[in-house]
């Protein structure tokens, strides 16, 4: 009894580990929202540099999850479980990922850029951070219902970029610069890239509170 008692503490501590990771990707988010809004180049490059960050907080806990599966050699809804953190930090990882390429992109723009479209931007960036927070949330509390409704988001911001999207390419590229209008592209897709990733772990929060898949992106 002693010992899985033990086990179950650990399940909590890689848990809350992968749960303070999703922490820092939140507040990366939240850095890179606010430099994209004010045009802020030193942030923009703090970003970047930080990457690493969040890169060494997957490895932490993939290793975690390695040294506890070969130790206990968990079964069933245990070794879901710790499945299912290994499919959301790499998840995590990829969204870090993305911030990054979204302020590499941000660094190219004009301050005076298509304000009216950025402005859009930064509505679907908004909707797309809630969801990764609202996806944590789900997993934390082992809620499928939330899950569900925040997958149900994801249309919104799909329909958000398609509006994007459309709106750029039907602009003068002679006035505004092709440049400006393919960087802001790149922004609008790593945003709607951020929510699928979002939907992503509230599918992994699904597939482990009843073992099956399901598609909801």
């Amino acid at each position: 009894m002693a010992g899985r008692e033990n086990f179950q503490q650990q399940l909590q501590a890689i848990k809350d580990q992968l749960l303070g990771m999703g922490t820092r990707v939140s507040e990366v988010l939240n850095e890179t929202h606010v430099a994209f809004r004010e045009a802020d180049l030193i942030k923009m490059e703090s970003i970047i540099q930080d990457d690493h960050f969040i890169n060494e907080l997957e490895h932490q806990l993939n290793d975690s999850v390695t040294l506890l599966i070969t130790k206990q050699q968990p079964v069933a809804t245990d070794l879901r479980k710790l499945i299912v953190t290994l499919k959301i930090s790499s998840d995590l990882e990829r969204v870090g990922d993305l911030a990054v390429d979204m302020a590499k992109a941000a660094r190219r723009l004009d301050d005076s850029t298509l304000t009216e479209i950025k402005d859009k931007m930064l509505k679907m960036f908004h909707l797309a951070e809630q969801m990764i927070e609202e996806s944590l949330k789900a997993y934390d509390d082992s809620d499928a219902m939330l899950a569900q409704r925040i997958a149900s988001l994801d249309d919104h911001v799909d329909r958000m970029y398609g509006e994007i999207i459309k709106e750029l390419f039907e602009m003068n590229s002679g006035e505004v610069g092709v440049n400006q209008i393919t960087q802001l592209a790149f922004i609008g897709r790593y945003i709607e890239r951020i929510a699928d990733y979002a939907t992503n772990i509230t599918e992994w929060v699904i597939y482990e509170l009843n073992g099956k898949h399901f598609d909801l992106n």
